[in-house]
């Protein structure tokens, strides 16, 4: 229960006692004083017919002029009384309104507080009656639910009174589906109904709480006004004010209850309509399998069907046939109206008519032509039609089982189908309904001259036709989606329920079908599942064959290739490694592609001719492939067994491997030609033209390419011999196809061309085996005879005593100019430069010692003057 306790400020304020107004304020204060522990309301069961009780508001209703607001309804005689609370109470509102009495206090307070007030009135009369019209409708499911539980509790039979006795013909099975579907559609609409009414119910609470805290904030107001307002004069046209606003709180209280309540009634009512929707369905269920089990469909039923849709289809010929007429009529008109405009050059008001003119009759064409390609489309729904009832007398009967399978799959394609295309159908119906609203649109402008309204009404009107047949088309695929649903659901069960020997007849007759199924066509040939099935299967037994065959040559033969001398056996080896390791997939695809073309018969006409020469080609191309792979294996053997000896071979041998690749396709790129019969001797003369061309441009390039040849053959050196080409020593690097890199003494890299340096002066002392010393010395002119007898002997005797040394001579050679000049020549034995420099410093200091030991010395250059005088002159220089 609500507490009377108060606020201290309001309590002392009304302890001073006070009007009438004071009294209902008390009452407001005592009655409204909650515990926030306690709940403000009690909410009834929706599930209950009859309102019993009310939820505790905290004030009474009679402080807003609804005494007994809050009290139970049952009947419409207690809503009825409500209502007619509200009236007199706005009716109260309006008077005081209007009493001349009541100016000055009018005039003093603000007028909008009246008005909210039976503005709220208003509302909550529109929320009493709306509970009003839900309860008595909830009244009546509850009475009709009442009686179908008691029914089914006491057993009786469900109502199967058809108005026909068995055997029932197909007709009124077909009406009870339409009728279960329809039953369908309304528990999917109960359900959403069931979640908007909870919906509402929530944000009525919501709502309602919110005006709960809008009223306790207009009642605090007033209690901190009435405690401020002693021995102020203007506090009481302030405390009227807030008088009113509460007064307005509390109706927006009262409204958002009774719109609370109305929520739940109308939730309540939504959960009677899904049972009543679940028990209608179930009862409908019930009667579709009483008359499923004894239907019929006769033949004349069948013939009569039959005969209503070639009827229709005679009707709808007919109609194509004017329509044709019509648009060629239109297109007419469109022509002669596209003229007139173009004619048109001065006076916009006729240029804007014409215009207007010129898309009416695009409206006209477009709705005749869409009106033609409609009505062929009945006539294809018609013949699908056509064939649901015979398929439905057919299962009826019992006949073509095998094929039901089939039937369920097709007919439910049918259905997607028309799903798809309804859903479209209905998109064009939106589209036109929007044009006609923009024109309409339109008409509604008063400035519209009379020729464009009239174009402009002439246009809907086509836009109109063209809805309507786009509706009637509409019609006409429901009609279809609903008779092919039927037949799914007659086939549904009876195709689960089939034997295991009607599911192996039903797959034969599957497989031989989808085996002779056209799938596509190119260049006018059809292709076959069958073709393609043989194709797979060709393909597949071309590769699992080469993979045998590559396991057998690498497990078999390889093992057994021992016999016979080592080069015959390596280059079996090598032959069988080659066809192992180099047979491209890609041409084994190929092949495999070709073979099933072939044999399935999928390779017609110029795909033939395509895929033939596709596969010379790739013929060609492996074989290239083998014999670059057999030459490559050969000459890697070679290479092998001379590079131990020559390093240099790998260049040589790299090279002659570039010129055995390019051979090797060359032949194969004029075989491929000269198998095609292209004439290529015309193709040779252009090319030994365009090579002597090019070979005078790359001359140099060539030249260097052929000297590194004549290097790699001739070996004038090899890589590590020391040279001397021209100025250039140093030793060999590197032998390149175009150019040799030579280390020099002074440790830089000297890149030469093959060119050049086979056209300087080589020399190539890696093959030196002694080396030839040839030096001279002098001696001073004051040197004795005998001593320059004995210089020989002894230079001898110091080159002899050198080890690695072969003495050749020493002798007196010559006179100079200063010195007596003696020439001395051995041998080193041996190549080294550093040892012929140590034997030559050896012998040069040995011959400085002896030298010095005999007191010979070594002439340098010198001058010798020598002046003559004549004889009287030396006679006076001796007086």
């Amino acid at each position: 229960m609500i507490t009377n306790a108060q606020s201290g400020p309001a309590r002392s304020n009304l302890e001073q006692g006070g009007s009438a107004d004071i009294s209902t304020a008390d009452s407001e204060m005592s009655d409204v004083s909650e515990s926030p522990d306690q709940p403000r309301e009690q909410r009834r069961d929706p599930s209950s017919t009859q309102r019993t009780d009310r939820p505790d508001i905290a004030f009474d209703p009679a402080q807003v002029g609804l005494p007994g607001f809050t009290e139970p309804r049952t009947s419409a005689e207690d809503y009825a009384e409500i209502t007619s609370l509200i009236d007199a109470r706005i009716a109260e509102l309006a008077a005081e309104a209007r009493d001349p009495e009541q100016d000055d206090a009018t005039e003093q307070t603000p007028g909008p507080a009246q008005d909210a007030r039976i503005a709220l009135l208003g509302e909550l009369r529109t929320a009493v009656q709306r509970e009003s019209v839900l309860a008595a409708r909830l009244r009546e499911l509850d009475g009709a639910l009442a009686e179908s539980q008691a029914a089914a509790e006491n057993g009786e039979p469900p109502d199967l009174d058809l108005g026909v006795e068995p055997p029932y013909p197909l007709r009124l099975l077909d009406e009870l589906r339409a009728k279960r579907n329809l039953a369908e559609h309304a528990r999917e609409d109960a359900a959403r109904l069931r979640s908007q009414a909870d919906r509402r119910v929530a944000a009525a609470d919501r709502s309602h709480e919110a005006s709960v805290r809008e009223r306790r904030l207009a009642r605090d107001r007033l209690a901190v006004a009435r405690d401020q307002a002693q021995g102020q004069a203007q506090a009481g046209l302030d405390i009227a004010s807030l008088e009113r606003d509460l007064e307005v709180a509390r109706l927006a209280v009262l409204v958002t209850l009774q719109e609370r309540e109305s929520a739940q009634v109308g939730a309540a009512l939504a959960e009677r309509e899904d049972a009543l929707a679940a028990a209608r369905l179930a009862r409908l269920q019930t009667r579709i399998a009483h008359v499923a089990r004894d239907v019929v469909f006769t033949r004349e039923a069948l013939d009569e069907r039959l005969a209503e849709i070639q009827a229709r289809e005679e009707a709808v010929r007919a109609d194509i046939a004017s329509l044709v007429e019509a648009g060629d009529a239109a297109e007419l008109a469109l022509f002669q109206a596209r003229r007139r405009l173009g004619l048109m050059t001065s006076d916009a008001t006729d240029r804007d008519r014409a215009q207007e003119q010129v898309l009416t009759r695009e409206a006209e064409l477009a709705a005749a032509r869409k009106g033609v390609e409609y009505l062929h489309q009945a006539l294809g729904l018609a013949g699908s039609a056509r064939t649901l009832y015979e398929r439905r007398y057919a299962l009826l009967q019992g006949e073509e089982s095998a094929l039901w399978p089939t039937w369920l799959r097709e007919t439910q394609s049918l259905i997607t189908d028309m799903i798809d295309e309804s859903a479209f159908a209905q998109a064009e119906l939106d589209a036109l309904r929007s044009m006609q609203l923009a024109l309409a649109r339109r008409l509604a402008r008063a400035d519209l001259g009379a020729g464009v309204e009239q174009a402009i009404r002439e246009r809907v009107g086509a836009l109109e036709a063209q809805e309507e047949r786009a509706r009637e088309m509409l019609l006409v695929k429901d009609q279809v989606q609903s008779l092919a649903q039927r037949l799914r659901d007659q086939l549904d069960p009876l195709v689960s329920e089939r034997s295991l020997g009607q599911h192996l007849d039903t797959a034969k007759l599957q497989l031989a079908a989808w085996w002779n199924t056209e799938l596509f066509v190119i260049q006018d040939h059809g292709i076959y599942a069958r073709d393609l099935v043989t194709g797979a299967v060709v393909f597949t037994l071309v590769l699992m064959l080469v993979s045998f065959l590559r396991t057998l040559l690498r497990r078999t033969v390889l093992p057994k290739l021992v016999e016979g001398s080592e080069t015959e056996r390596k280059t079996a080896r090598a032959a069988v490694l080659a066809l192992i390791r180099n047979t491209n997939q890609v041409f084994v695809l190929i092949v495999a592609f070709y073979a099933a073309m072939t044999v399935s018969g999928l390779a017609q006409g110029h795909l033939k001719v395509w895929l033939w020469t596709l596969l010379v080609v790739a013929v060609y191309v492996q074989v290239g492939i083998w014999a670059t792979a057999g030459l490559v294996d050969f000459v890697q053997r070679q290479r092998s067994k001379k590079e131990l000896l020559d390093p240099s071979a790998v260049t040589g041998y790299g090279l002659l491997l570039f010129f055995l690749r390019v051979g090797v396709w060359i032949v194969v790129v004029v075989s491929v030609m000269a198998h095609f019969k292209y004439p290529i001797a015309g193709l040779i003369g252009a090319l030994g033209v365009g090579g002597i061309a090019v070979a005078f441009a790359v001359q140099n390039i060539l030249s260097d390419v052929f000297h590194s040849m004549a290097i790699i053959l001739d070996k004038p050196f090899k890589v590590g011999d020391f040279v001397i080409a021209g100025e250039t020593l140093g030793v060999v690097d590197s032998i390149g196809v175009k150019t040799t890199r030579i280390r020099s003494l002074s440790g830089e890299m000297v890149v030469m061309s093959n060119t050049n340096l086979l056209n300087s002066t080589l020399r190539n002392y890696k093959h030196m085996r002694e080396r030839r010393v040839v030096f001279k010395l002098g001696v001073v002119y004051e040197t004795p005879p005998d001593r320059l007898e004995r210089i020989p002997k002894m230079i001898e005797e110091i080159v002899r005593a050198q080890r690695f040394t072969r003495f050749d001579r020493a002798h007196f050679a010559a006179y100079g100019d200063f010195s007596l000049d003696f020439e001395v020549v051995y041998y080193v034995i041996g190549a080294d430069f550093t040892l012929y420099m140590d034997i030559q410093q050896a012998i040069n200091l040995a011959i400085y010692r002896k030298f010095q030991e005999e007191g010979i010395q070594f002439a340098y250059p010198t001058q010798e003057l020598i002046v003559r005088r004549p004889p009287g002159e030396l006679g006076r220089a001796s007086a």
